[in-house]
This record gives structure tokens, C-alpha cells and sequence, in this order.
């Protein structure tokens, strides 16, 4: 499954700013960051506590970037 990040309606437990967010898994429930920057998540990260969903983003949230994230039950 896969949920786009709205970028004008973020939900209570969403944050978008610049290339990085921060999103709840639909899994588990823990709160994790993912930044854009090559040097730290290049866009993508798993789920740090079950690794079964994955925050993706590119570009920033004012420059038409893209955000969602997808996991499996």
C-alpha cells in the first residue's frame, strides 16, 4: 500500500520541510525522518523499528517535490 504526502494538507503526525519529512509508520506507529540530502537518507528509509514501510521523498515541499510512504501488511 502507498500514501502521497500532500504538501498543502499535511496530516497531525506529518511534517514536510525543505527535502526532509517526517511521517508516522502505518505499521507500528514510530515516528521517523527522511531527508532528500545525499549525505544522510539520499530520499529513502525504512522504517527504523520494523523495517516494513519505507518514507520517500524528492525535492522540497514549495518546489512541487513529491512525498509518500508504502509499506505491506
Amino acid at each position: 500500500m502507498q500514501r502521497q504526502l500532500d504538501p498543502n494538507d499535511l496530516r497531525q503526525d506529518e511534517d514536510w520541510e525543505g527535502n526532509n519529512i517526517a511521517v508516522t509508520c502505518p505499521v507500528c506507529k514510530k515516528i521517523y525522518l527522511i531527508s532528500g540530502a545525499p549525505q544522510i537518507h539520499d530520499g529513502t528509509r525504512k522504517c527504523p523499528n520494523c523495517g516494513k514501510s519505507e518514507g520517500t521523498v524528492q525535492g522540497g515541499r514549495k518546489s512541487g517535490g513529491t512525498a509518500s510512504v508504502s509499506w505491506s501488511e
